[in-house]
């Protein structure tokens, strides 16, 4: 539906549920860098608008599930560009249009894995800090790396990054979070945007 309807009109497309709290600006931002530019156009260089093809990017939370499938979580929701979209509809879109399951997330980078040999592309800033998150800031800030069974410890287990603790875990420009009721969806809002003090620890906003 939406590469039939939206394709033409938008460079990226945001995937996710209505438990999601998305920054926009920081996730403008990211599309607009250097980095994520460079991406999508292979890596070689910087797009110059003259480019006629463009490198399949899916952003997000990246895990990997125990059959060794990449994916990112829709929980947070996972950002693709026009040429992902493309790549999955036109190779085996179509063939599935009546296909349904939770686990969308899962199987639509399957897709992408199995057509195009594409990965999840890591999406951590140069501190090492996520940008999507899978769980809600309350959640990250007291969360602990299980010490001695991880296999008790589904998040750790499905990350293909190493997991940080507390405020290390969210990048400073962190671009969404998954879990959010529509009551904390106010109170975030009202912290970011400046209606509420003190919503720092040590110097650091407590939502990133």
């Amino acid at each position: 539906y939406v590469y039939d309807n939206y394709y033409n009109d938008y460079d990226w497309f945001h995937i996710g549920g209505d438990d999601m709290y998305v920054l926009v600006e920081n996730l403008r931002l990211y599309l607009e860098s250097d980095e994520i530019r460079l991406a999508s156009n292979g890596g070689l260089h910087l797009p110059t608008g003259t480019e006629k093809l463009q490198y399949p990017l899916s952003l997000g939370r990246h895990f990997k599930d125990f059959s060794e499938i990449h994916f990112n979580s829709g929980g947070p929701g996972y950002t693709i560009n026009k040429a992902a979209l493309k790549t999955v509809v036109t190779k085996i879109g179509y063939q599935i249009k009546s296909f349904r399951s939770s686990a969308e997330d899962l199987y639509f980078h399957k897709a992408l894995q199995a057509i195009a040999g594409l990965y999840p592309y890591d999406t951590r800033d140069e501190e090492g800090g996520e940008r999507y998150h899978h769980f809600k800031p309350e959640t990250l800030y007291n969360f602990h790396v299980a010490e001695h069974d991880q296999t008790k410890d589904w998040y750790s287990a499905f990350s293909v990054n190493p997991v940080k603790e507390g405020l290390d875990s969210c990048a400073r420009r962190s671009v969404s979070f998954h879990y959010i009721d529509s009551e904390l969806m106010r109170y975030m809002y009202a912290l970011l945007n400046g209606y509420c003090r003190d919503a720092y620890v040590n110097d650091r906003m407590l939502i990133p």
